[in-house]
């Protein structure tokens, strides 16, 4: 008989990698998508294959097209015997900035970036429509499939957003393509966890700050990347004065996908080291 269970959309790189760590960590086997690293990909199953005694399966794709989720799916049927613990929507990118386009579709909205940058104006509504299917789409046709395979009172569906996408602090204007995207996600949050409460499946999201990945040192490029004076001092400005790793926010996903956050439900949680408050 398997175990735990948990998909992660971009569980093999940056803040992904850290969620795959402690849920694997805390006995979850793993589906992991990926969309283009096949190399980061296969590192990383084997790593927790061999370091955490648990299965992998890995699924290339772009999240923004149906066709990704609908193989991630499948594998919960062809390879776990068709139980499902825990969704985390972690797949995310901002075209052009923390990451190059790796599909068709992404592709256009990184062309149409620099349309927006410096300004936030919305110039674009296939950039728009793209940053919809790689956040709530995904997300809606992600959980939608998930509840089909989870148990009652055993549960647990988180997704990742970012800074400025609620009211919680400002927003971030340059960012306004996938911030409005992750603004719906955390609203659907609160919706499905409205919903699946009676079922006790709870619906989390959790908002990471400045979080040290790889992916930063791409969207710093023009200023002398994560160790040029500009970031360091953008750093030191923040209340705890410091970057979190991605461990960080997988030790709190993992947490909120267990038993010991079986009460905690509909919540938007900063894990910023008091970012929100600046």
């Amino acid at each position: 008989m398997l175990s735990k269970l948990a998909i992660v959309t971009g569980g093999t790189r940056g803040i992904g990698w850290g969620i795959s760590q402690q849920l694997a960590k805390n006995g979850h086997n793993l589906i992991l998508g990926f969309n283009a690293n096949e190399e980061a990909a296969l590192t990383a199953k084997a790593t927790l294959e061999s370091t955490y005694e648990i299965k992998v399966d890995i699924v290339k794709g772009d999240v923004a097209q149906e066709s990704t989720i609908d193989r991630i799916f499948q594998s919960v049927e062809d390879n776990f015997e068709g139980k499902l613990t825990a969704f985390v929507h972690n797949a995310g990118l901002y075209v052009g900035v923390t990451t190059s386009a790796e599909s068709k579709e992404a592709n256009l909205a990184g062309n149409l970036h620099t349309q927006l940058l410096g300004n936030g104006s919305f110039t674009s509504f296939e950039q728009y429509d793209y940053y919809q299917n790689v956040y709530p789409k995904c997300f809606i046709r992600c959980v939608e499939k998930a509840l089909n395979y989870m148990e009652n009172e055993n549960g647990y569906i988180v997704a990742i957003s970012s800074p400025g996408c609620n009211s919680s602090q400002k927003p971030q204007l340059p960012y306004a393509m996938p911030g409005q995207a992750k603004a719906v996600v955390e609203f659907l949050t609160r919706y499905y966890a409205k919903t699946l409460a009676p079922r006790r499946i709870t619906v989390n999201v959790v908002i990471p700050g400045y979080i040290k990945t790889e992916a930063w040192n791409f969207a710093t490029s023009k200023w002398g990347g994560v160790e040029s004076d500009t970031i360091k001092n953008t750093i030191k400005n923040t209340p705890m004065q410091r970057w979190a790793s991605p461990i960080e926010i997988g030790e709190v996903v993992a947490f909120l996908c267990s038993p010991k956050a079986a009460f905690i439900t509909g919540v938007a949680l900063p894990v910023d080291g008091g970012l929100h408050l600046s």
